[in-house]
């Protein structure tokens, strides 16, 4: 640690700060910013890529009350898996904004896969970002899917002023 920073710092920061900066825990974050690293590169676009095309229009079928498949343990034991991996990936990009990695399509995905209340409010609030729909949408035709199929009634109407 700098001289000068040390000497910023109160003294009961400094006692607990020195040993995370030991040659080991540098070590170990410098493997684990890799390894996510390698991994969002990896992980990313193939979740991405997984999603089917209509993975938006789709589940408006639930949401028009068309009924969906009664939930069996099978079906319950993937959703509570999907669900861990959500977390897992919300936490991985949390961490991946001070170290390498994608860490705003890592939340993306995490959120995407994590179950919550206004879950498909907060999608449409995203995918209606066409920065963030290019985005996904080059991903996916890189691995060869057809891009995803929002619905325009999800975008907020253009404003247009009255003509002088």
């Amino acid at each position: 640690m700098p001289t000068w920073f040390e000497q910023w710092l109160p003294e009961s920061v400094r006692a607990r700060l020195l040993p995370l900066l030991s040659p080991g825990v540098l070590i170990g974050l410098g493997v684990f910013s890799v390894v996510t690293f390698v991994a969002s590169l990896v992980g990313v676009p193939f979740f991405l890529s997984r999603l089917p095309a209509d993975y938006f229009t789709q589940r408006e079928r639930v949401e028009l009350g068309i009924p969906e498949q009664s939930p069996g343990a099978l079906r319950l034991f993937l959703r509570v898996l999907k669900n861990l991996l959500g977390v897992l990936l919300l936490v991985l990009g949390v961490l991946m904004l001070v170290l390498p990695g994608q860490a705003l399509l890592t939340l993306l995905v995490g959120a995407f896969l994590v179950d919550f209340p206004g879950k498909r409010k907060f999608e449409r609030w995203v995918i209606a970002r066409p920065w963030v729909l290019s985005t996904i949408n080059r991903l996916r035709k890189r691995s060869g899917q057809p891009p995803l199929e929002p619905r325009l009634s999800w975008f907020p109407p253009r404003v247009s002023l009255p003509p002088k």
